[in-house]
Formats: C-alpha cells, structure tokens, sequence
C-alpha cells in the first residue's frame, strides 16, 4: 500500500459493505429466526461453513438498538472512504476480509460470538494508528480522532463490565491491534518483514482452530 492523501473516486468497497449491513439489518427486522438460524447452522458447522459465518456476523447488528448499526456505519463510511481513495478497492477489500475474520475469531476464542461491524471498524483506524509515522494525513487524522475512538472503547469494557450493555470488546481490540499489525508494514518499513509475518500468521493460527474447533 502506498498514498499520502485521499484522492477523489468512488468507494465503491465502503458503499457495498454499507448497502450489505443495511439489506442484512432489513432481513433481521422481518424474519430475525431465520437469520439466528441460519448464523447458528454456519457457526456450529465448522471448517469452511464457519470461516464464512464469521465473516457474516460482522453484517448483522442488533435489532432491539438501532443505534448500533447507526454509529457503526457513520464511522465506517469515513474510515473506509478515506482508505479507500487512499489506497484503491482492491487492498481495502483485502484488508476488510482480514480484519472481520481476526476479529471475529478472536471474539468466539475469547468471549463468545459477537456481532456488527465495530471489529473492522477499530480494525481500520488500528492500520491509520500503524501507517501514521509514515503519512503525514493519516498521522494528522489519528491524532485528532484517538482519543475518542480509544476512549469510547474504554467506555464499552466498562459497560460490559457493569452490565449496562452487552459488546463485542474482544473483536474491538482484537481488531485494533491486528489492523495496527498490518499498518506498521508501511509504518515502520524497517521491521515491515516482520510484521508481514504476524500478518500472515495470525489469521492461519485461528483458521486452524476454527477449522478444528
């Protein structure tokens, strides 16, 4: 990956991924059976059925909080545009791809199924925190933005904690610390090997134990 600066096209990734939460949210709303149904069937199935089910339940957000698909597509459609143009379709479909699987994964290891979109969404901001010591825009919006985002998933362990709310905070930080992995490949190209192995490495270690589970 390579850019300094948004240029102006169509992300036409984010918009996609947006449209898919969207339908997702639609069918949750008219049939929600059939949607546990079927993310219960690909989850208990195992091997390639469950690699996809994880993948899906970054799709699917709460029914009884509206709020939670509201807040998580608003900071995606800016995180995800702005790699987007920085960065071209094809590596943030990658980069989404990886991030919802090492998410997802580390969130059922850890503490259970959790779902929405907030895992890549902390995934992507984690690769601007990576990349920033090399780009000055991304430095620029990172230290703008880091003290909300990180203290807003502070916010959520606590509330977990207290029992106010119920949230995927294993995928949050899972996803942030994967994504800031990736990032410092462009960040700190002087260890970028070796952060291109953990790269590689992480999602293979829960792809095995996914597959096995």
């Amino acid at each position: 990956m390579s850019g300094s600066a948004p240029v102006k096209k169509l992300p036409i990734v984010t918009y996609t991924v947006i449209g898919l939460c969207v339908l997702v949210y639609i069918a949750e709303t008219l049939d929600w059976r059939s949607v546990e149904t079927a993310l219960d069937s690909l989850l208990a199935a195992g091997g390639l059925q469950r690699v996809f089910g994880l993948l899906a339940v970054t799709l699917v957000h709460s029914r009884s909080s509206p709020m939670h698909i509201v807040f998580n597509l608003l900071a995606f459609s800016v995180l995800g545009r702005l790699i987007e143009m920085m960065y071209g379709s094809l590596r943030l479909v990658l980069l989404l791809v990886a991030l919802a699987w090492v998410s997802s994964a580390a969130q059922l290891l850890f503490a259970g199924i959790g779902i929405g979109l907030s895992g890549v969404v902390y995934g992507i901001f984690g690769f601007m925190l990576g990349a920033a010591p090399r780009n000055p825009f991304l430095w620029w919006f990172v230290k703008k933005n880091a003290t909300m985002l990180i203290g807003w998933a502070v916010l959520c362990v606590v509330l977990t904690e207290m029992h106010v709310m119920q949230i995927a905070n294993t995928a949050h930080f899972g996803g942030l610390f994967y994504g800031a992995i990736i990032g410092l490949i462009y960040g700190l190209p002087r260890f970028r090997y070796a952060f291109l192995v953990l790269t590689i490495l992480i999602p293979i270690i829960f792809l095995v134990w996914s597959w096995n589970a």
